[in-house]
């Protein structure tokens, strides 16, 4: 009796036997997708884009094991071997050349590494690097070794898990499981080459919050009083050499209508306004402040208020961001930049910013401006767009009579770097500078242009969009901004009549939605907002509203690689 096996189908043993092999390697990577160890959440493609799984069939397709499975079984640093994520990435480390002894301010998990070595930490990728995660993405956290750097936000790493199986994977800032840091301590390749001076979009996280005792006393800031507001070193923000940071900040249950001022701590108070709110309920405004030499900004408001504050980005000191302390430029009350009287409804004025505030008279792209109504006699909306063409309909900021109303512009300029500014109701316009972009910054102003309203039927059927519901609006080709080379938008996004109190959140499409809402609304109450956010893998971001609403998206600008 022949113990060599039968031919079967036709098909010779030689043959079955390849074909099994990519069904097994399929399976393997199914099992791994289905049961991936350590996860605060459930799995996504767009999170998890698992490239193999498992030490041969890794190495079978290109990705290579480094050698580890022969040397799983030694400890490496003192950490506990075989499938252990600290046991793989100190064995790649020591293999680098690093010696195999235990870095004295190393101790526990893997939440613990990024802590341990503060000065090697940052948010730029390399090859040989680090991967490292905190709690955000397990109890005990993860390191992974970064064996390529696709871009400063798209990287494949290597890895090994507790309990788990060796992978390879992609991992894209989109996906929202983007490493908390990058240690470097024997780095194989130059960090990815990037512009030292661009902006980082980071995923939203609360800082500040006085109502919880987060980053501040637990208790309500008095009016007159300032918070300070620690930025550098928190939420993935370098501990040093920060220049500006983009916060989304909200002012709860005011006792009186009032202003805020934000500022480098460290610095004279500047005569200005980030954000206006009325008396009670929640006012949600974009803030860009300069960062002081100690890491914080300071936030200053008029009236009695609890205040929270969201990091969204931040620009390294030195970089494309220009300017120093807001300075107000226009101010209709006063005279200031402009005749002393009120706009009037339907009225424009034009302001030359060319040698104002430190802006230069030539080279100058864009500006970021905070754009104030003060007393409208009635409800309407600010427009601010490059002096010279036509009036977009796409405005900016809303403002309801009586009430002041603020919001962060990002606008072109026209001829000598002036803006015009047109006012659908009576108003005084007040205008303070905080910042400027040159030519060739990675912030590149192009509108505003509208590309989704659901009152009007562009870019989703005519009626309020429905509870819970998060459209896709295709960003990337469109508006000015193109069609490659984008990772994040500048946007207004407005809610129009929804029909209970709620909130919206902008975010990357394909992604998770963030813990932090972008903008906050009341019953019947229309609102704005400007977001800086990611766009996905396809080149689109997503917009939820908690509660029936109308929504209305317009570009601002694009942030490019």
């Amino acid at each position: 009796m022949s113990l060599v096996p039968a031919r079967r189908a036709g098909v010779p043993v030689a043959r079955r036997t390849q074909l099994r092999r990519p069904v097994a390697l399929l399976l393997t990577v199914l099992a791994a997708l289905a049961s991936t160890v350590g996860l605060a959440a459930p799995a996504r493609s767009s999170e998890w884009i698992v490239l193999c799984t498992g030490y041969d069939p890794c190495q079978s397709a290109g990705y290579s094991n480094a050698g580890y499975p022969a040397n799983s079984s030694t400890s490496y640093w003192l950490q506990s071997t075989g499938h252990n994520c600290t046991n793989y990435v100190a064995y790649r480390l020591v293999k680098n050349g690093l010696p195999n002894t235990r870095p004295a301010s190393l101790s526990g998990n893997a939440l613990n590494w990024g802590p341990a070595f503060p000065a090697q930490t940052n948010t730029s990728p390399a090859v040989g690097a680090v991967a490292w995660w905190d709690s955000s993405f397990s109890s005990t956290g993860h390191v992974a070794y970064v064996e390529q750097v696709l871009s400063a936000s798209d990287i494949i790493i290597s890895e090994d898990n507790w309990g788990g199986d060796f992978r390879w994977r992609r991992v894209t800032l989109t996906g929202g499981r983007w490493p908390n840091g990058f240690i470097h301590l024997k780095d194989q390749g130059a960090t990815v080459a990037s512009d030292t001076r661009a902006w980082q979009v980071t995923p939203p996280t609360r800082l500040l919050d006085t109502r919880t005792g987060l980053g501040a006393p637990l208790a309500r800031v008095l009016g007159g009083q300032a918070v300070t507001v620690q930025v550098a070193g928190r939420a993935g923000v370098p501990s040093s050499g920060v220049g500006v940071a983009l916060l989304n900040v909200n002012a709860t249950s005011p006792a009186a209508a009032g202003y805020l001022t934000a500022h480098a701590s460290g610095t004279t108070q500047p005569g200005s306004r980030a954000v206006s709110y009325a008396a009670g309920g929640v006012t949600t405004s974009l803030v860009l402040s300069r960062v002081g030499t100690d890491g914080k900004v300071r936030l200053y408001t008029s009236a009695t208020t609890d205040l929270s504050a969201d990091v969204v980005g931040w620009s390294p000191a030195g970089g494309y961001v220009s300017g120093g302390a807001p300075a107000r430029v226009l101010d209709t009350r006063t005279g200031v930049g402009a005749p002393k009287a009120r706009l009037a409804a339907g009225g424009t004025l034009t302001l030359s910013l060319a040698g104002k505030a430190g802006i230069p008279t030539t080279g100058v792209a864009g500006v970021l401006l905070d754009v104030s109504a003060a007393a409208p006699s009635a409800e309407g909306w600010l427009t601010t767009y490059p002096a010279g063409v036509a009036r977009p309909g796409a405005p900016q900021v809303h403002y309801d009579a009586v009430n002041a109303a603020t919001g962060l512009v990002e606008a072109r300029v026209g001829t000598n770097a002036s803006v015009t500014i047109h006012s659908s109701a009576q108003t005084d316009v007040l205008v303070d500078v905080v910042g400027w972009l040159p030519t060739g910054a990675d912030q590149v102003p192009v509108g505003p242009t509208r590309v989704l309203d659901s009152q009007t039927g562009l870019g989703l059927p005519v009626g309020r969009v429905a509870a819970g519901q998060a459209p896709v609006v295709p960003v990337v080709g469109r508006a000015g901004v193109p069609a490659s080379g984008v990772r994040a938008a500048v946007l207004t996004v407005t809610v129009v009549s929804p029909t209970a109190g709620g909130y919206v959140t902008a975010y990357p499409s394909g992604s998770s939605e963030p813990a932090y809402a972008t903008v906050k609304y009341a019953s019947g109450r229309p609102v704005t907002n400007t977001v800086v956010v990611p766009v996905g893998l396809d080149g689109a971001v997503r917009v939820k509203t908690s509660a029936a609403a109308y929504l209305k998206v317009d570009v601002q600008g694009y942030v490019r690689w």
